[in-house]
């Protein structure tokens, strides 16, 4: 479990965190994906939260599982059709393609987004 401020400078913390979990406990064939997905989610818990952030991963049988929480935040998330010039929007629709399962878990005082990659498979 990693505690992240809502600063631009926690989305590097958390792909660092994120990519020494995968080697650690040898899920490398994920690590890219894990990363990508975890940058774009801390970034939309960063823009629209601004509020303490908590990345937590499991790996249970070469399935790697990880939550963002934000706390004081219930807006629920949800995919949008970015426009091909934006320099944003795409964080969920990339979720929606790569994890092999995704959803999101609301808290008295906040929300999760989870996403579940598993080693070995495409997807």
């Amino acid at each position: 479990m990693l505690g992240l401020s809502p600063r631009p400078s926690s989305c590097v913390t958390a792909r660092h965190a994120i990519r020494t979990f995968c080697d650690d406990h040898q899920i490398g064939t994920v690590a890219d994906h894990a990363e990508l997905l975890v940058s774009e989610l801390v970034t939309n818990a960063i823009e629209n939260c601004r509020s303490k952030i908590t990345l937590l991963a499991i790996c249970q049988a070469g399935e790697l599982t990880i939550s963002i929480r934000d706390d004081g935040c219930a807006l629920p998330p949800r995919i949008m059709t970015a426009d091909p010039e934006a320099e944003s929007g795409r964080g969920l629709y990339l979720v929606d393609k790569i994890a092999g399962a995704w959803g999101t878990l609301n808290h008295a005082d906040g929300k999760s987004v989870w996403f579940r990659l598993a080693s070995g498979s495409g997807r």
